[in-house]
């Protein structure tokens, strides 16, 4: 009966594993099985990248090579899907000078100029700030659970800010798109199912007082990119979630990196 009622939220868990990963996982998408929206399950899925992509803090490697070979890792297991979307969020929100165009921006395949020093700037900031984190936190047992908590708080965190801008924003796109199919506006069940690993590993990575600052501090950028969005686009698309994911781990190593100072 327990493993019955379990069933959907499985169910749930491997759509969003085999959509937002390269894992392999033979996945049946037939409508006629329960599961629970597979977005909501974008911070669960954080855990995973974060715990596989976390090998290099097993070898007492240099924090600069440990970051670097964490930030590959992690690319690999999501295939470059958020940096994707940065990407052409930036070709098309700079580059674009209405609606229409930014949007038609977007969808072209090609990098442009915005996209190449979004990405550079982006992984660059990313390894410097992981390498520093990597040297702040002491070499021991305890130090190795609050580097690998940090981790996954990341990629956590992260994931919950495409969720508020899809929960508070409209859906805005040309043509078909592949993220259309996991658009949802998420119920209070579904909030319940994502913030749970946040406030769980957010209390392990951080003190009660650091948790509520980054999360106001998220909460506060999460609403410059919604008026933001709302002004380019009048919207979001997978593009700008993608984008959001992206600042979002940048904003958490750098609390994370304030807080162990």
């Amino acid at each position: 009966m327990k493993i019955t009622m379990l069933n959907p939220y499985w169910q749930g868990f491997k759509r969003s594993l085999v959509t937002y990963t390269r894992i392999p996982l033979k996945v049946d998408w037939s409508n006629d099985i329960k599961h629970i929206s597979p977005v909501c399950f974008l911070p669960w899925i954080g855990i995973v990248v974060a715990l596989i992509s976390a090998w290099p803090l097993w070898f007492d490697w240099s924090s600069s090579l440990q970051a670097i070979l964490m930030l590959l890792t992690a690319v690999l297991l999501t295939g470059g899907f958020h940096e994707d979307g940065l990407m052409d969020a930036c070709d098309g929100l700079i580059g674009g000078w209405d609606k229409e165009k930014r949007l038609t921006i977007m969808k072209d395949s090609r990098i442009g100029s915005y996209a190449a020093l979004s990405i550079w700037f982006s992984l660059t900031i990313k390894w410097l700030l992981l390498s520093e984190l990597l040297d702040v936190i002491p070499k021991s047992f305890l130090g190795f659970i609050y580097t690998l908590s940090a981790w996954c708080i990341v990629h956590v965190l992260a994931r919950i800010m495409p969720l508020m801008l899809m929960s508070t924003l409209d859906y805005v796109t040309q043509g078909k798109s592949k993220a259309s199919g996991m658009i949802a506006k998420l119920s209070p069940i579904h909030w319940t199912i994502a913030l749970v690993p946040c406030l769980v590993i957010g209390l392990l990575a951080f003190n009660v007082v650091a948790l509520l600052t980054t999360l106001l501090i998220t909460v506060g950028v999460i609403v410059f990119l919604r008026m933001y969005l709302q002004k380019k686009i009048e919207g979001f698309n997978g593009d700008t979630l993608g984008a959001s994911e992206q600042i979002g781990e940048i904003l958490v190593i750098i609390c994370l990196l304030v807080s162990y100072s």
